[in-house]
């Protein structure tokens, strides 16, 4: 997630859209006094890259919890990212959770332009079910159940509710995916933005299929994502 002030934007990451990419890109417009969440081991990018890094995604009352929790997991040699969650801002918040917890105020978010990126359903629902078969406990995953057991539904809700509410889009824009480089191009030159457009790579390398969609899916697999994803084929006009 991004929060630039002075320019007065909000970004809101999807799940598998390349949020992290373009979150590093987004954060070469961005100084100490904006929001940046951090990106966990892709963060070594941005510090590569000499972006801005993670700032202020901790509000001020939760700060004794973040220095006590970073000090809890240094002692125990854990990770600090999944503990963090639930006190301050991180990649994939909801626009809701992020307001009812105060982190974003309702006025800052209907006067920033807020936005976010979607995904052709059909793409998207295979490169969450290549990265599901990463894990060793899932490498016997098939699409059938993945599609068909509940698995691909969680995903499409948890997606749809970082930017929307009961069926309503609350962010000012949403943008498509596959126009990528060339939106965050037009968001740079439209916001009058510094720093670099340029999308770096990241998380490339979690699909072993690359075939297209249409050669992987069968009828009954492409009509079952169509009607999990209904809405967001509607929103972002999509065809099979």
């Amino acid at each position: 997630m991004i929060i630039n002030h002075s320019k007065k934007f909000i970004f809101f990451a999807n799940r598998k859209t390349a949020s992290t990419s373009t979150a590093i890109a987004l954060s070469s417009s961005c100084n100490h006094k904006d929001v940046i969440t951090p990106l966990g081991r892709d963060e070594k990018i941005r510090k590569e890259l000499g972006y801005q890094g993670p700032t202020n995604f901790i509000p001020w009352w939760n700060k004794v919890n973040y220095f006590a929790i970073k000090a809890k997991c240094k002692i125990q040699k854990k990770g600090v990212s999944r503990y963090l969650k639930s006190i301050g801002l991180h990649t994939h918040i909801e626009a809701t959770t992020a307001l009812s917890k105060n982190y974003i105020s309702a006025s800052t978010l209907e006067s920033y332009y807020s936005f976010c990126f979607i995904r052709n359903p059909w793409d998207h629902a295979l490169s969450q079910f290549f990265e599901l078969k990463k894990d060793q406990r899932l490498q016997t995953l098939d699409l059938d159940t993945f599609i068909e057991g509940g698995m691909l539904e969680k995903f499409a809700k948890s997606c749809r509710s970082i930017y929307t509410y009961e069926g309503n889009i609350l962010v000012k824009r949403l943008y498509r995916y596959e126009n990528l480089q060339e939106t965050v191009d037009s968001i740079f030159n439209d916001l009058n933005l510094t720093g670099n457009p340029q999308l770096p790579t990241a998380k490339s390398n979690l699909r072993t299929d690359k075939r297209p969609y249409k050669d992987l899916l069968d009828f009954n697999q492409k009509n079952k994502i169509e009607h999990i994803f209904a809405q967001e084929i509607e929103w972002g006009k999509y065809q099979f």
